[in-house]
C-alpha cells in the first residue's frame, strides 16, 4: 500500500480533518459553453487530479499530479455527445475510447457506416458506482452501443485510482448482448501534451520494429523516438509498432525533467499500438494508443488482413490499462 504525503495512508486519514482533504469524488454539471449540460466527475486522491467525462463514455479528460497537467486538450473541448464530428468534438483528454465497432478513418460494412474512430466518444455512460474506499478511488459505469436490430455491445467501465501510487487503473469488460456474434474493434488514446511532451521527450517503446502509416510519417520514422522541436507547420505522423505476442508490455512517454507516464497493457488482448505526433506550435501532442488489431488503417482493412475477432452472443472481452505517473530524476 502507498503512502500520502510521508504517511501512511490509514495515518494520513487520522490526521485529516475530513477525509476530503486527501482523497474525494465531486459530481458536477456544466452551465455554459459548448459542453453546457455534460456531466463532470473531479477524483482527488492524493496526488492526482482526474476529471472523467461521463457523457463521452467516462473518458479521461485532463489528469494533473502535483498540479502539472499531463494530458493534451484539444481547442474543441467536449462538446454534447452528436452535435459535430470527430474532427470538431476530439477534445483529447488523457484517454479516449475509440470504438466499439471501428477505428481509423471511416468505414462502411455489414454493421453500417461507422464514423472516424467510432462511435463510443460520443455516448453517455451510466455512473454506477462512485466511492472513496480505504486504499482507493473506485468509479463504475455501463456504456451501451447498439443499433435497432444490429450490434448491441455493453462496456462495464471500472477505474480505480489507488491512494498514494500515481497510477491509474482502467478496466474494460465488453460484452455481446445481441444474439448474433460481432466482431469489436477497441483502441486507447492516450494523449499526452505540453510541459510533459516538448522537444527532447522521449518515447520508450516495447516495439520489436516501427512504421510509418504514410509519407508525412516516413519523414519523421528515423527520430519516431524523440519529440521534434516544435515549428509553426507540422504535419501529423503516425508510427506503427510491431509489439511481441503474448506478453505484458510498457510504452514510457519521459520528459526531459524526468517526468513521465508508463502506459502498461497485455498485447494478448490489445496486440496493437501506436504513436501520433505533432510538433506544432499551437498545441504539442504525443499520442499512445494500444488497439484491439494492428492496423490504423480502418475496419474495412482489419477484415482483409485478418485482424478481427468474433465474439459469441452472451460472450465477453476483457481490455484495459494501467497508466502510472514515473519521476526517473530526484
Amino acid at each position: 500500500m502507498g503512502e500520502l504525503y510521508g504517511r501512511s495512508i490509514d495515518e494520513a486519514f487520522r490526521r485529516a480533518g475530513s477525509r476530503e482533504q486527501l482523497a474525494a469524488i465531486e459530481a458536477s454539471v456544466r452551465t455554459d459553453g459548448p459542453d453546457a449540460s455534460t456531466r463532470r466527475l473531479r477524483l482527488i486522491a492524493g496526488d492526482l487530479d482526474i476529471e472523467l467525462l461521463p457523457d463521452r463514455g467516462l473518458d479521461l479528460g485532463q489528469v494533473r499530479h502535483r498540479g502539472v497537467p499531463l494530458a493534451w486538450v484539444s481547442p474543441t473541448g467536449w462538446s454534447r455527445p452528436g452535435v459535430a464530428g470527430f474532427g470538431a468534438s476530439f477534445g483529447g483528454g488523457l484517454v479516449t475510447t475509440c470504438g466499439l465497432l471501428s477505428f481509423g478513418p471511416p468505414s462502411v460494412d455489414a454493421e453500417g457506416e461507422h464514423p472516424q474512430h467510432g462511435r463510443y466518444s460520443g455516448l453517455s455512460a451510466s455512473v454506477t458506482r462512485a466511492e472513496v474506499q480505504a486504499d482507493a478511488v473506485v468509479v463504475e459505469a455501463s456504456v451501451v452501443e447498439a443499433t435497432v436490430l444490429g450490434a448491441h455491445l455493453e462496456l462495464r467501465r471500472r477505474l480505480r485510482v489507488p491512494l498514494g501510487e500515481g497510477r491509474i487503473e482502467l478496466r474494460d469488460e465488453i460484452v455481446n448482448r445481441g444474439a448474433r456474434e460481432v466482431e469489436p474493434m477497441v483502441l486507447y488514446h492516450v494523449n499526452l501534451g505540453w510541459p510533459l511532451v516538448d522537444a527532447g521527450t522521449v518515447l520508450r517503446s516495447p516495439a520489436e520494429r516501427v512504421l510509418a502509416r504514410d509519407a508525412d510519417a516516413e519523414a519523421g520514422l528515423s527520430s519516431w523516438a524523440e519529440f521534434p522541436e516544435p515549428s509553426a507547420r507540422y504535419p501529423e505522423q503516425v508510427f506503427a509498432h510491431g509489439l511481441p505476442t503474448g506478453r505484458r508490455v510498457s510504452a514510457e512517454v519521459i520528459a526531459a525533467s524526468g517526468l513521465g507516464i508508463r502506459i502498461s497493457f497485455d498485447t494478448a488482448r490489445l496486440p496493437g499500438m501506436f504513436q501520433w505526433r505533432v510538433a506544432q506550435d499551437d498545441g504539442v501532442v504525443l499520442g499512445v494508443e494500444p488497439a484491439t488489431a494492428a492496423t490504423i488503417l480502418g475496419r474495412s482493412v482489419a477484415r482483409e488482413r485478418g485482424l478481427l475477432r468474433p465474439l459469441a452472443p452472451g460472450a465477453s472481452w476483457q481490455l484495459g490499462l494501467d497508466i502510472d505517473v514515473i519521476e526517473t530524476r530526484s
